[in-house]
Formats: structure tokens, C-alpha cells, sequence
């Protein structure tokens, strides 16, 4: 390989890593006057190892994530409405309001950074609820607001209470 060709290619290696090949490509393309070149081949950047493998930054919505899981019929419908609600704001409007709710259903809160993490962890949390204690939250919450919150915490509270930690011992 020449030292030109060796040069290029470690100019390119951090703006494929930064930016991803599909950026990197386009800006080039637009560079020379000419979209979507179909001589251009990842090959001609050999050797990035992961680097030019395409990564999908984008994030997806709450009701995107309800529509890829495998849930009941039962449960989905349910689950569907409270994702519309989680994208709109309307429902657990921030990450502390996520996390906050997993603790009072029992669940473990792990790292959460962006809203879309957090509804991963919740939906996986709501699946797991009978769909009668699902459904009184999602009506729950329909009229809910900042200043009226005693349904959320009633449909928590039941919630909880249907955990094994907070049955009573049985007299066996």
C-alpha cells in the first residue's frame, strides 16, 4: 500500500468512527458534486475493524419498542396507550419519574441516562403486571396531572402490594 493510500486512510479512520460510513459517505458525495456513488466500496477503507459497521443512533419511541415486543393481546393494547403517553410527555415525564415508579412497584432501577433507556426497563416492569392492575393505570393516568397524582400512587400501591415481599406469610 502506498503512503498516500496509508495516509488517507488514517485521515478517514476517525471520521468513519465519529461520524459513521453513511455520514462520511454523503459529505463526501456532496464534496464532489455527485450523491449516493456507487463505486465507492468500505473495502477502499479496509482495516477500521468495527468502525465500519453502521450504528443506528437513533432512539426508538416508547410505542415503536410496545410494537417490536412479543406481549399478550391482553396486555398490548394497554401497553400501547401508556408508550403514547410516555412519547407525548404525559406519562412519566422524566427519567426520575421512571425511576421513581420502578422502585414503588418493587423493580430495581438499573442506569438510566436518556427516556428511551427508561421505558425499556418500565416496559419490561408493565409486562409483567396482571393486565386488571395494568389497565386500572392506564386509566389511572388519564386524568392525572401534576396536581392530581393519588390515582397513580393507588394504582402503585396496588401494585406493590401483589408483591411477594408484601404478602403475608403463609401458615403452612
Amino acid at each position: 500500500m502506498s503512503s498516500r493510500k496509508a495516509l488517507l486512510i488514517s485521515l478517514l479512520r476517525p471520521l468513519v468512527q465519529e461520524w459513521g460510513y453513511e455520514e462520511v459517505e454523503a459529505v463526501l458525495a456532496q464534496l464532489s458534486g455527485v450523491a449516493g456513488r456507487t463505486g465507492v466500496h468500505r473495502s477502499a477503507i479496509g482495516g477500521l475493524g468495527g468502525a465500519d459497521k453502521i450504528r443506528n443512533t437513533r432512539r426508538l419511541l416508547a410505542t415503536e419498542l410496545v410494537a417490536r415486543a412479543q406481549l399478550p393481546e391482553a396486555q398490548e393494547v394497554t401497553l400501547r396507550e401508556l408508550a403514547t403517553r410516555f412519547d407525548r410527555k404525559q406519562f412519566l415525564p422524566s427519567v426520575a419519574d421512571v425511576r421513581e415508579f420502578l422502585i414503588m412497584i418493587g423493580e430495581r432501577p438499573g442506569a438510566m441516562k436518556a427516556r428511551s433507556e427508561a421505558f425499556r426497563q418500565l416496559l419490561k416492569a408493565l409486562s409483567g403486571l396482571p393486565p386488571e392492575q395494568l389497565e386500572r393505570l392506564a386509566n389511572s393516568t388519564v386524568h392525572s396531572g401534576p396536581s392530581r397524582l393519588g390515582p397513580l400512587s393507588d394504582a402503585i400501591s396496588a401494585a406493590a402490594a401483589s408483591l411477594p415481599r408484601h404478602r403475608e406469610p403463609s401458615a403452612s
